[in-house]
């Protein structure tokens, strides 16, 4: 094994019998990919779970021969499901109709039984044309995979892309957001959300719909972070962003008035839903500087953060993160945005 070389790790049963779809298909597969081959059973291995579980997290694609039902197998299987879209799922001919029902949906990449299982002379006569046909797909798999970073779904990853990005356990990236994601998130929320943008006008349309309907049965606080009216340039760099140049000096004097009175409207609207419905709570702060992104903090637990634009429903179209505090992958990326908007309220 090349050790400057990319791996495919492969989990498979140990079995004799199983050996030649490794060394037949497998492995010249992999080597015409330009990769190392590796199987666990190849290494010496530590403590046998955490060797596996490096391997499976650290090695870019990961090869799965399901055939012959072994448990380990599958127990493998379920782990890299459960940690990326990163696996190529092969199984012998003769165990393709025993494939469970929660992978019967995905491919399953088939190769054909050895020579030496096979009765049928002329079955043994296209061994070779059936096994080449076989390692140049598995092949082309692995360049898309390696190469192009193509996404192979599985079971785990497609439930865990069809939940609510504000109910999931790990940090998400979404090309663009829902229309109702405001929305989603006021009923997600259990006592606090921090709303960092502009002038606030469009989440408190939200709000004031949200807390209109009578959903709300508990205590709600909003704070806002809104652009400081007063701060020049932070409203400079946002016409440039929405217009595509610099403002003239009257344009800018306008388009920082019209903002100022947008706020002072947004302010009046969340005094009077205030007044009107006891269990919702709201305090508005300024903040100074260049705006760099809008975001929204759920509870102190989530962070849902995107690039700027001046009319928030144009930022459905644009890419977000939603940042997770358990999820220990991002907690340095959460921990960067907690701390930044933490100091945007620093009056």
């Amino acid at each position: 094994m090349c050790a400057d070389k990319p791996v495919a790790f492969v989990i498979m049963p140990f079995a004799k019998e199983f050996l030649s779809g490794f060394s037949d298909i497998i492995k010249p597969a992999a080597e015409r990919a330009g990769l190392a081959c590796l199987r666990a059973d190849e290494e010496a291995l530590g403590h046998i779970h955490t060797d596996l579980f490096e391997r499976i997290f650290d090695s870019p694609v990961v090869i799965a021969d399901i055939s012959g039902d072994n448990p380990n197998v599958f127990y493998e299987l379920g782990v890299v499901h459960s940690l990326a879209s990163k696996t190529i799922t092969i199984a012998r001919e003769d165990f393709l109709s025993k494939v469970p029902f929660d992978i019967a949906p995905y491919r399953v990449l088939v190769y054909p039984r050895s020579p030496s299982e096979l009765a049928d002379e002329k079955e043994k006569a296209m061994y070779g044309a059936a096994v080449e046909k076989v390692i140049q797909q598995l092949s082309s798999e692995l360049l898309r995979v390696i190469q192009n970073g193509e996404v192979i779904p599985n079971p785990i990853q497609d439930f865990i892309k069809g939940r609510s990005p504000l109910t999931s356990i790990e940090t998400q990236y979404i090309d663009k957001l829902s229309a109702n994601f405001e929305e989603e998130l006021l009923r997600q929320t259990k006592n606090k959300v921090i709303h960092v943008g502009l002038t606030g006008a469009h989440f408190t349309t939200i709000l004031t719909g949200y807390l209109e309907s009578g959903e709300r049965n508990s205590p709600l606080f909003v704070q806002y972070l809104l652009l400081d009216p007063a701060n020049t340039k932070g409203w400079e760099f946002v016409y440039l962003l929405r217009e595509g140049k610099n403002a003239e000096e009257t344009e800018l004097s306008d388009f920082i008035e019209e903002n100022r009175f947008t706020i002072e409207k947004t302010t009046k609207v969340i005094k009077r839903l205030q007044d009107r419905y006891p269990l919702f709570t709201a305090e508005v702060s300024y903040y100074s500087g260049v705006p760099l992104f809008w975001a929204y903090v759920m509870d102190e637990n989530r962070v849902i953060v995107g690039h700027l634009a001046l009319n928030r429903i144009s930022s459905l179209n644009l890419p977000v993160y939603v940042f997770v505090r358990e999820d220990q992958k991002t907690s340095a990326m959460f921990a960067y945005y907690t701390s930044t908007i933490n100091s945007l309220m620093v009056k």
